[in-house]
C-alpha cells in the first residue's frame, strides 16, 4: 500500500490477520483508525453440503475483497463485496460487516455519500456492530461532520468499551471541537488498550506541544517513533517541537527523513523551507517553498514563506503579488499581512504599512515582531511615545528576543528587565516570569543562554522548590524542581533536567500529580524517569567513563544547593 501522512487504520479480514496502513495528513491531524470486517464465518474444511454451498461462496467472495482492500485495490474489492451481498440467504449479522468493508473501500476511493450509505446500512442491519460506527465516525471527520462523527465512536465505544481505535478516534474529533482534557483522556485510555501501538502517544505528543508543553510532547513522539520507525506524523509533530525549542538542526533531520517517505505533502516542504530560511540557507528555504506550491498552488503558508524570502533578495515586486494572493486566499493570516507591511514601508507607503501592521496585530496580539517593526516605523515618523509603547508590548511578547530589548533600551533609557518581573523573590538565583503569551520561564543571571518555559497545568502559576546541581561523574547537571498549584488533581511538581555546560535543557519530567510519583532510575551517566503512565525517557547525560570509587552515587544527598526547603539533595526528594 502507498504511504500517505498521519495515523493508521486497521484491518481484521475474515482470514483473522491484522494488517495496517498509513493514514492521511490534515491540519490540524487526525487519526483514521478502520476497522474492517469482524465475526465472519470460517469457510468449512472440506466437503461442503449443498446446502451451505452459497453462504461458502460469499465467505470466499468476501475473503477476496478483504485481500483487495489491504493491497489497496479497492474497485476490486467493491466488486467482490458486491458479489458476497448478492446472496440473499446471508443473515443481516453476516450482511453488517460486509457492508462495512465495502463502505471502507469506498470511502478510500473518496465515495463519501456511497461509504456511509454502506456504514448505515450495516447498523440498521446490526445496531451492535461497534467498527460500523466506527468507520462512518472517520468519514463524518473527514467530511467535517464532527458532532456525527463523536457520537459515532462514543457509541462505538458504547458497544465496545475496549476498542482502543474508537477511543483515538474520539480523540481525534474531541480535539477538533477543542475539547482538549477530553481529547488527552482518550488518547490514554486508547494507549493503555494499545500499549504497542503508536498512534495515541503521538495524539498525546501533539495535544502537549499543542499547550507548549514541548518537553511534554517530545516524550510521548519519542516513544510514537520508537514503537514505529516509519510514522510519518510523529517525525513531522516531533519536527514542528524541535523548533519550538530553537532545535532546527534536529528538525530538519526528522523533515529530511518524512519527505524521503512522502514526497508529496506540500505541508512538510513548507516546514522544512521555514527552517532553511531560519537558518540563513535561502536557496534552500525558495526551493521548499516553491516545491510545496508546485503541490499545492492555494498553500498561503507556502506563498508567505516565499514571499518574505523574495524581500530578502529585494524583489518586492513579487513578493507584494505573492502576499496579497495569500491574503486573498486567507483574509486572517496576520504574517501575510505582517510581511505586506514591511514591502509598503519599503516602497514608502506609510499608510498602507501602517494598516497592515495594525492587522496583523489585530488577528495575533502576541505578534512580538509586528510590535517592534512598527515601533520602528513610528519613531522614524517621531511618534516617540506610541514607538516606546510598541517596543515595551514587543519585549513583553517576547522578553528574550535581542532586537526587541536592545530597542527599548535605546529608546526609553530604561532596562528592559524592568518590563517583565519575577513573580516572586528568587531561590538559588531562579526566578519565575510570566510573558505576555500566559506561559512562564525560570530564569538565572548566572546562566543567562539558559531560560526555561516551564510547563504547568491550565494557567496554574509556577514556583521554584529546589535547585539542586550535580556533582562528580555528573557535575554539569542540574535537576530544577518546581511546583504548581492546579484546580483539580493536583498538586504537581516537575523537574527540569538540564545540562548546564552546553546551556541545555534535557526535558521536563513530572515528579509528582496528587498521590501519583514518577520514578528515577540513576546510574553513573544515565537516568531514567518513568511518569505515572509507565512511559520510560531514558537520559544520557554524560558518555560512560570508568569512574574508580566505593559509592559512586554518594553526591546525592550531601546537599548542594537545596533551595528553599533546603538540603537533601537528590535522595532528598526523589526516592523518598
Amino acid at each position: 500500500m502507498h504511504h500517505r501522512l498521519e495515523g493508521r487504520w486497521f484491518f481484521q479480514c475474515v482470514t483473522g490477520m491484522r494488517y495496517s496502513g498509513k493514514g492521511t495528513f490534515t491540519a490540524p491531524p487526525r487519526f483514521t483508525h478502520l476497522f474492517v470486517a469482524l465475526a465472519m464465518l470460517q469457510a468449512a474444511i472440506g466437503f461442503a453440503p449443498p446446502a451451505y454451498a452459497a453462504i461458502d461462496r460469499s465467505i470466499l467472495k468476501s475473503q477476496e475483497g478483504s485481500s483487495a482492500l489491504l493491497r489497496g485495490r479497492y474497485d476490486l474489492a467493491i466488486a467482490a463485496f458486491d458479489e458476497a451481498l448478492r446472496n440473499a440467504s446471508l443473515s443481516p449479522t453476516r450482511q453488517a460487516p460486509i457492508l462495512s468493508d465495502r463502505g471502507v473501500a469506498k470511502w478510500r476511493l473518496r465515495q463519501f455519500d456511497a461509504a456511509v450509505a454502506d456504514f448505515t446500512k450495516a447498523v440498521s442491519l446490526n445496531p451492535d456492530y461497534a467498527p460500523a460506527y466506527n468507520n462512518r465516525g472517520n468519514v463524518y471527520l473527514e467530511l467535517n461532520r464532527t458532532e456525527e462523527a463523536y457520537r459515532d465512536f462514543d457509541k462505538a465505544i458504547a458497544l465496545s468499551p475496549s476498542f482502543g481505535p474508537a477511543y483515538s478516534n474520539r480523540a481525534n474529533a474531541n480535539q477538533k471541537l477543542m475539547r482538549l482534557e477530553a481529547a488527552e483522556n482518550d488518547f490514554r485510555k486508547a494507549a493503555e488498550l494499545m500499549p504497542a501501538n503508536a498512534v495515541p502517544l503521538n495524539g498525546r505528543g501533539k495535544i502537549a506541544s499543542g499547550l507548549g508543553h514541548y518537553y511534554t510532547g517530545l516524550r510521548y513522539l519519542n516513544r510514537a517513533i520508537a514503537l514505529n520507525g516509519q510514522y510519518t506524523s510523529a517525525y513531522q509533530n516531533r519536527a514542528k517541537v524541535y523548533v519550538s525549542l530553537n532545535r532546527n538542526e534536529d528538525a530538519s533531520q526528522d523533515l529530511d527523513k518524512v519527505i524521503a517517505l512522502v514526497p508529496d505533502s506540500a505541508e512538510l516542504y513548507v516546514a522544512r523551507g521555514r527552517i532553511n530560511a531560519l537558518n540563513k540557507h535561502p536557496q534552500q528555504a525558495f526551493r521548499d517553498f516553491g516545491k510545496a506550491l508546485e503541490l499545492s498552488p492555494d498553500n498561503v503558508p507556502a506563498l508567505i514563506g516565499r514571499a518574505s524570502q523574495y524581500i530578502d533578495y529585494r524583489r518586492q515586486d513579487v513578493a507584494f503579488e505573492d502576499l496579497n494572493r495569500a491574503i486573498s486566499l486567507d483574509p486572517n493570516a496576520a504574517q501575510a499581512y505582517f510581511w505586506r507591511a514591511v514591502v509598503r514601508h519599503s516602497q514608502n507607503d506609510i499608510e498602507g504599512a501602517e494598516a497592515d501592521f495594525n492587522k496583523a496585530i489585530e488577528l495575533d496580539p502576541n505578534y512580538s515582531e509586528a510590535y517592534r517593526v512598527r515601533g520602528n516605523m513610528r519613531d522614524h515618523a517621531g511618534r516617540r511615545d506610541e514607538a516606546i509603547a510598541d517596543f515595551r508590548r514587543a519585549l513583553e511578547c517576547d522578553p528574550f528576543s535581542k532586537e526587541a530589548r536592545e530597542i527599548y533600551r535605546a529608546a526609553s533609557g530604561d532596562t528592559p528587565d524592568s518590563v517583565v518581573k519575577p513573580l516572586a523573590a528568587a531561590v538559588d538565583g531562579w526566578e519565575v516570569i510570566r510573558i505576555a503569551s500566559g506561559q512562564y520561564y525560570a530564569l538565572n543571571e548566572h546562566y543567562p543562554k539558559l531560560p526555561i518555559q516551564l510547563e504547568v497545568p491550565g494557567d496554574a502559576p509556577a514556583e521554584i522548590v529546589e535547585w539542586t546541581p550535580l556533582k562528580d561523574s555528573l557535575a554539569g547537571i542540574g535537576l530544577l524542581r518546581y511546583r504548581a498549584e492546579a484546580k483539580k488533581g493536583g498538586p504537581y511538581e516537575y523537574v527540569a533536567i538540564l545540562d548546564i555546560s552546553r546551556a541545555q535543557v534535557l526535558g521536563i519530567e513530572p515528579y509528582i500529580a496528587g498521590s501519583a510519583k514518577s520514578k528515577w532510575a540513576w546510574t553513573q551517566t544515565t537516568v531514567t524517569v518513568t511518569d505515572m503512565d509507565g512511559l520510560a525517557s531514558l537520559y544520557e547525560l554524560r558518555k560512560p567513563v570508568p569512574v574508580q570509587r566505593d559509592d559512586p552515587f554518594a553526591f546525592f544527598g550531601r546537599g548542594g544547593g537545596g533551595g528553599r526547603g533546603g538540603g537533601g539533595g537528590a535522595f532528598g526528594w526523589f526516592f523518598r
